[in-house]
């Protein structure tokens, strides 16, 4: 008896919340773009339209990784409001699909078609999402029309980009993105990399990773994920006043040469 009342419970709480979701989400952008935003989810976490909205839990993680910051106060916030002026709780709580993870968001410029294929099927697995430019200036435009859209400077964790480039180069495009967020992590591919790490720091005054060519895509996989790394480069830079170009360059050599020793 008491089975058939939790199951009833759970049941109607998931309607509940499905169709709060639904209507708010129609209300803000209409059937069609609720029947995007609902696909996009669906293809990121696998799951149902019914299981994504019938979950809080999973809908709002779904809303983070889609949208980034800005899902808060644009779906999440009317969807909570609305959930506790009708006063509905939730009977047990439901457990959360591997999604709680922030998805790691990556460019990747290269003119070789079949590197970016290979980034493509590679780096999208372990919860990424990767986007690809054959040329700097398209790379360009994707980072400003993703950085507009979704409102955020600091939509993509990494830009990756090869340093021999049509129309605009590596060193070129990273110029470019860098006025648009002085802050994005950048990572250059490149055979030559005492000329790049010298050209980032004179040309953008700002020392950045070097990933040198070729290079297995599990060692960019683990360049990507170095946190570490990124914190040294991160505290060169954060030095900027205080030291010379010449110390500053031997200070990232001196990281990427034991970095790739290893």
């Amino acid at each position: 008896m008491s089975n058939s009342k939790f199951d009833f419970n759970h049941i109607r709480y998931e309607n509940q919340i499905s169709q709060i979701i639904e209507i708010s989400l129609i209300d803000q952008y209409g059937t069609n773009g609720y029947k995007s935003i609902i696909k996009t989810m669906m293809k990121e976490c696998g799951k149902s339209e019914k299981e994504i909205t019938g979950n809080y839990g999973l809908f709002a993680n779904m809303v983070q990784i889609v949208f980034g910051k800005i899902g808060d106060s644009k779906i999440l916030e009317p969807i909570k409001m609305e959930i506790n002026r009708l006063g509905i709780t939730q009977t047990n709580t439901t457990e959360i699909p591997d999604m709680q993870t922030k998805q790691i968001r990556l460019l990747i410029a290269d003119d070789e078609p079949h590197l970016l294929s290979v980034y493509q099927d590679w780096l999208k697995l372990d919860n990424r999402h990767v986007i690809t430019a054959e040329n700097g200036q398209k790379c360009l435009e994707i980072y400003c029309a993703h950085s507009k859209s979704n409102q955020l400077q600091n939509y993509f964790d990494v830009v990756i980009l090869d340093h021999n480039m049509p129309v605009l180069n590596g060193l070129q495009t990273a110029i470019e993105i860098l006025k648009i967020n002085p802050n994005q992590r950048i990572i250059f591919a490149s055979g030559y990399i005492e000329n790049i790490v010298l050209d980032s720091l004179t040309e953008i005054n700002k020392a950045i990773e070097v990933i040198k060519k070729p290079f297995s895509i599990e060692a960019l996989d683990d360049m990507i994920n170095n946190k570490t790394l990124l914190n040294k480069f991160e505290e060169i830079n954060s030095n900027q006043r205080e030291e010379s170009i010449s110390v500053k360059y031997s200070n990232a050599m001196e990281i990427l040469n034991n970095y790739n020793r290893k």
